[in-house]
């Protein structure tokens, strides 16, 4: 039988890459200074080539628990090791150190983050919550110099906003300035066995383990912005969004449905009098409803959103999302929905242009063809605001659809012009809420031409394709 690996795959990741320069950004809780006092100890106590460790945490209590870890695996490794405990290294300025020892000579120092206590220091470099130091910059002056003659650097975080240097590094390791990126959100920890791991289980986590277990760490975030930065490597900046997620939350309903989510790869194949529409919807006669199109075919997606109007609150009664179909098929399922709705909102610019200029000549003026002027983005933007602060919306209680409304941001640029925008990641262009607020503004323009420069209760469906 063979054994389990130590090490979960993203610690091993990181042990595995020997790149000087190494930066994570990374979930609490997932043993992140673990593994890195482990590569310490290897680094630290090698025969030939043994080096110092500068270890620099946010506080006190965690420079502990780091040597600890040093302690515990220098036991496992073998090594001859003597902590000397609490050491004075810089008398000026009072400066204090935890260290362990090695019989090579070679220390391990657990620092607090004051950056004078990095002055005139060769060696490894460990920046632990560097997002969460109090004069990170200052620090980083400090300490920086100290790999100048060959030695490596880590630097590991989870988000604390966008105003950091740590959000700094990352975005520039991105583009790819030298640094070898990780990022390890809750779920990517999970996903590797993180639940197995702390609960001690020989078997895959049940899906009430692993709910229970993220719920422990909502819990110890509290609310949601804290979660999205410290578990799910998420920066927020409360400036920038211009959908709290209070409002966001407010506006939730167990009663709308999710995504129906159709791949290009499963159906585009399909001669196209053959594709049979993976939703079914019955409207009840005489019941308004309203539809936004956002459209996409490979980088972005195609979301086609419809609320009914019940009352004088929009409910969400279909959400489909389409990943690289072709438009063919994206027509036949718009042209189903066109059948029954009041009035349409679609996305002319660019690649819709064709679907929404066939489908007006077809469905005469219920169908607009929407160009995504700045000002058009600012109209709907304000009106979808207005619509969750008013509580007129119902939305699912979907991850997807949070996070795509509360990317949207509201600048003003050098000019003094405002405009909104929707930050771009490998989930697409906030294409989700573009759908919404199209089918919104479509509700809220019951007759005549969209404006393009003014600025200004269950369901009844069944889903043959979700996640």
């Amino acid at each position: 039988m063979s054994r389990k690996p130590y090490f979960l795959p993203y610690q091993a990741a990181w042990l595995k890459d020997d790149s000087r320069l190494k930066i994570a950004e990374k979930s609490r809780r997932i043993g992140w200074t673990y593994v890195q006092a482990y590569e310490d100890v290897r680094d630290a106590a090698k025969a030939q080539g043994g080096m110092d460790v500068w270890f620099s945490s946010a506080d006190l209590s965690a420079a502990r628990e780091y040597i600890r870890y040093v302690e515990q695996w220098a036991r496992l490794f073998d090594k001859a090791a003597r902590s000397l405990g609490e050491i004075l290294i810089n008398e000026e300025d009072d400066i204090k150190a935890l260290v362990v020892e090695f019989s090579n000579g070679k220390r391990i120092h657990a620092l607090s983050s004051n950056p004078k206590a990095f002055r005139s220091k060769g060696g490894k470099v460990v920046l632990d919550e560097f997002a969460f130091h109090d004069h990170p910059d200052e620090l980083w002056k400090a300490a920086s110099p100290s790999v100048l003659w060959g030695y490596p650097i880590r630097v590991f975080s989870s988000h604390n906003g966008k105003n950091t240097r740590f959000y700094r590094m990352v975005q520039q390791a991105k583009q790819g300035n030298g640094w070898s990126l990780h990022t390890v959100t809750i779920e990517d920890a999970i996903q590797d066995g993180l639940v197995e791991k702390i609960k001690g289980l020989d078997r895959p986590a049940t899906q009430d383990e692993i709910a229970e277990f993220v719920q422990e760490c909502k819990n110890i975030a509290g609310d949601e912005e804290t979660y999205q930065q410290e578990f799910m490597c998420n920066p927020q900046d409360d400036k920038e969004a211009y959908f709290p997620w209070s409002l966001i939350y407010a506006n939730e309903s167990p009663l709308a449905p999710g995504p129906v989510v159709i791949l290009g790869q499963e159906v585009n194949d399909a001669h196209e009098a053959d594709y049979r529409l993976p939703w079914e919807y019955r409207p009840e006669p005489g019941h308004r409803h309203f539809l936004g199109v956002d459209v996409g075919r490979n980088k972005d997606l195609t979301v086609m959103w419809l609320y009914e109007l019940v009352g004088d609150v929009l409910w969400t009664r279909l959400w489909l999302e389409f990943h690289g179909v072709r438009f063919a098929l994206q027509r036949k399922n718009l042209y189903a929905l066109l059948e029954f709705v009041s009035r349409a909102c679609i996305d002319s610019t660019g690649l819709g242009m064709q679907l929404a200029e066939e489908a007006q000549e077809r469905y005469g003026a219920k169908v607009e063809p929407v160009n995504f002027s700045n000002a058009l983005k600012v109209d709907l933007s304000v009106t979808y605001k207005r619509k969750l602060e008013d509580r007129l919306l119902r939305n699912p209680e979907h991850e997807a659809f949070r996070n795509d409304v509360n990317k949207i941001k509201r600048e003003v640029t050098a000019g003094g012009y405002v405009r909104f925008v929707g930050e771009r990641d490998e989930n697409g262009h906030a294409d989700r809420y573009w759908g919404a607020a199209l089918a919104v503004h479509a509700a809220g323009n019951l007759s005549g031409p969209v404006e393009h420069e003014q600025l200004g209760a269950g369901p009844r469906f069944k889903r043959r394709g979700t996640y």
